[in-house]
């Protein structure tokens, strides 16, 4: 049975214990509801990961299960509850990247898939600049750094720190508009405004593969995370990861990389082994759902940690994100 509601944080999972919905503690502080199980609030951290039952139970564990235990790995936690703010859902990566030949699945190995609606604006930014305030501050060994917007405002925005593979600052490539574009973790909400674009191929929910075109009209990389699915999951629950979440790779690189390869050292089919280094002679660069122009989206490079944009007929790879 799917759990299909949380509790946001502990307060609300307090006030749930000292309901009379709270029967016993004999039932895994559930209660049942219409067929419907609640279960209480269970934050997940990074480098979590996200399992599925054969029944399509979700759960997360910080270790490597073995394959005894009947569950399969769909996802790795980048960014944990509560890290963009008091309600914000964790965010997990896919174990797989995503394929056009095989939209459903995805795959193990990478493919070159380009961002699509190539001269097509889609205005997928949103006051990003003043979104997701938290009131502490930080440096590297946070995952992210502290910015002074060009509005004078004094607030601290929790901002992904991109990295180099050693853990060092490197903000060599990472211009203005691009900081504030590293705020932007709305990938779902943008996921949806490049979906409805993708006019060019209307049947492309229901088509055996994904046409990897990137004139206007077209949207692979959006319509292949919005087709992929797994046990648990279905078409529609993942989607292309907006900067600020895409950044949350850059920052745990070489821990999410080991924990890759533990993972594809028990479920190889189900797992990539690492975060691709290159392909098609470019550095190992990501899509994310974040449009700087009509021309122009967003990508984060997993193999120098920088954050750019550049052509949406270029090739890169794609990775789907998932909340819970």
């Amino acid at each position: 049975m799917k759990y299909i509601k949380e509790f946001n944080n502990h307060n609300a999972y307090a006030t749930f214990l000292s309901s009379s919905n709270y029967i016993t503690p004999n039932v895994s502080l559930c209660i049942v509801e219409d067929e419907v199980h609640y279960n209480p609030y269970v934050p997940k951290a990074a480098l979590d990961i996200l399992y599925s039952d054969a029944n399509g139970n979700l759960s997360v564990d910080s270790n490597v299960l073995p394959a005894s235990e009947g569950k399969t790995p769909i996802g790795l936690c980048v960014a944990g509850t509560g890290f963009f703010g008091v309600n914000e859902p964790a965010r997990f990566m896919s174990l797989k990247y995503m394929n056009y030949t095989t939209p459903e699945t995805g795959s193990t190995t990478n493919q070159d898939m380009y961002w699509g609606n190539y001269g097509t604006d889609i205005p997928t930014i949103d006051n990003i600049m003043t979104t997701y305030l938290t009131t502490y501050g930080g440096g590297p060994e946070h995952g992210y750094m502290n910015v002074d917007y060009y509005d004078n405002s004094s607030q601290t925005y929790k901002i992904p720190n991109p990295i180099t593979v050693n853990n060092e600052w490197n903000l060599s490539e990472l211009g203005t508009v691009n900081a504030y574009a590293t705020t932007d973790i709305d990938g779902k909400n943008k996921t949806d405004k490049i979906l409805a674009t993708a006019t060019a191929q209307s049947t492309w929910r229901t088509d055996t593969s994904i046409i990897n075109a990137s004139d206007a009209g077209y949207a692979p990389a959006a319509c292949c995370c919005a087709r992929y699915h797994t046990l648990g999951t279905q078409a529609g629950d993942w989607y292309l990861g907006a900067c600020g979440e895409m950044c949350m790779i850059l920052a745990k690189k070489t821990d999410i990389n080991a924990k890759l390869a533990a993972i594809n050292a028990i479920y190889p089919n189900d797992c990539i082994s690492v975060l691709f280094n290159s392909i098609n002679n470019n550095p190992s660069r990501h899509w994310s759902s974040t449009e700087y122009s009509n021309w122009f989206p967003y990508y984060v490079n997993a193999s120098n940690g920088s954050v750019d944009y550049d052509k949406k007929s270029n090739g890169y790879n794609v990775l789907a994100m998932f909340t819970f």
